[in-house]
């Protein structure tokens, strides 16, 4: 059985959230400021914890911030009736809470999404996945200089940040490549524009990325990104020319990479296919690592990454289902529909002709299959 506390000064939110749990098998924890909050938790096995934002005594960002440095593997959620204030921008970029729930709230989304969050849990701890982890053995060790980088973006030291960033030549270059061809729209050229552009929460998926490439890619080939580092940037750019032309709109805080970041799985697992074929993957061999073989692997395997590199749920999520954009385990799900999208014409732009994607997936978000298609090549001229 799991077992959630929940956690907030008024009784009465409490209560009704109690109220909410009834009829579910979950055991149900409460308790009314942070201090009794860390006296449960060291005396019950907690799976899960619901804390409100604003509380006199320690505040659910300091809370959960201590939480997820005691117990890591602690599912956190944060409630809050405010979207803009300062501890809700610190608790996204040092990903205090895999959920955000905003009062007042739907008790039957509310309880979707509890049960969502675990069943990720229990798909990225199986026996399985931990099996194949084993046998493909990550090398993407972080060098000096980038954990350096990681450490500035937690400190939210921006100006350090650039310096360092500057003084990286390797890092410098991929950034501005990610700006230019990754990125929608005009971007500026100078490192510290972009950076300023992009801001902390993404710099953050940025500097993970540039360890999974470097990595990835050898020297030899860093003057021209390798096919599959150009599906990355392509899908990024694919992603954020739907939620700009279409939806209207940015995408959600610290996503602006989910696209980049999607396929970072198939990064990791390529290096080992590429020693099997004994030659460097072409188009048709990528096509069948992504469609054909272990299709779910690398999504489990992307997530379960970027979920140890402690990047944001959304970013996570679009891992674990860019291939599943209908399963009824997302959260975010417009967000996970425009990655598949984009990942699917990426391919198709790059020259396979064989990539479809189902007409439910463009009724969901409400979007016209031949109004984005008119529209996206137009685009790519």
């Amino acid at each position: 059985m799991k077992r959630i506390l929940i956690v907030d000064d008024e009784v009465q939110i409490l209560n009704a959230l109690s109220r909410t749990f009834q009829e579910t098998d979950y055991e149900i924890y409460t308790a009314e400021g942070s201090r009794e909050a860390m006296k449960l938790l060291d005396a019950h096995d907690i799976h899960m914890v619901i804390s409100d934002m604003r509380m006199p005594e320690l505040d659910g960002y300091k809370l959960l911030s201590m939480i997820k440095e005691k117990s890591p593997n602690v599912i956190r959620i944060i409630l809050s009736g405010y979207a803009d204030e300062r501890p809700m921008f610190q608790a996204l970029l040092h990903n205090v809470a895999k959920l955000y729930v905003f009062k007042p709230w739907n008790n039957d989304d509310f309880l979707k999404n509890i049960d969502r969050l675990f069943a990720d849990e229990n798909e990225l701890n199986s026996f399985e996945l931990q099996d194949k982890l084993k046998e493909i053995n990550c090398n993407c060790v972080m060098s000096e200089h980038c954990e350096k980088m990681l450490s500035l973006i937690e400190e939210e030291n921006m100006d350090a940040l650039i310096d360092e960033i500057d003084q990286n030549p390797e890092v410098s270059k991929l950034l501005l490549q990610v700006a230019k061809q990754g990125v929608y729209g005009a971007m500026p050229d100078k490192v510290k524009q972009v950076a300023l552009y992009i801001g902390l929460h993404n710099l953050k998926s940025f500097m993970r990325f540039a360890c999974a490439v470097s990595c990835f890619q050898s020297a030899d080939t860093s003057e021209e990104p390798d096919l599959l580092i150009k599906h990355a940037y392509l899908t990024n750019r694919i992603f954020l020319f739907l939620f700009e032309v279409f939806l209207h709109r940015q995408p959600t805080e610290s996503a602006m990479f989910a696209g980049l970041m999607h396929n970072i799985g198939l990064i990791i697992i390529s290096p080992q296919e590429e020693v099997t074929a004994k030659h460097k993957p072409e188009l048709s061999d990528y096509i069948t690592m992504e469609y054909d073989q272990d299709q779910l692997l690398h999504q489990e395997v992307g997530a379960y990454y970027l979920d140890q590199w402690d990047l944001p749920f959304p970013v996570y999520e679009t891992a674990l289902y860019h291939h599943r954009p209908q399963d009824t385990n997302i959260i975010n799900r417009e967000l996970v529909s425009c990655v598949h999208i984009a990942q699917a014409y990426a391919w198709k732009t790059l020259g396979s002709e064989n990539i479809t994607v189902a007409p439910e997936v463009f009724e969901g978000i409400d979007i016209s299959v031949s109004d984005f298609e008119k529209r996206l090549a137009r685009y790519l001229k």
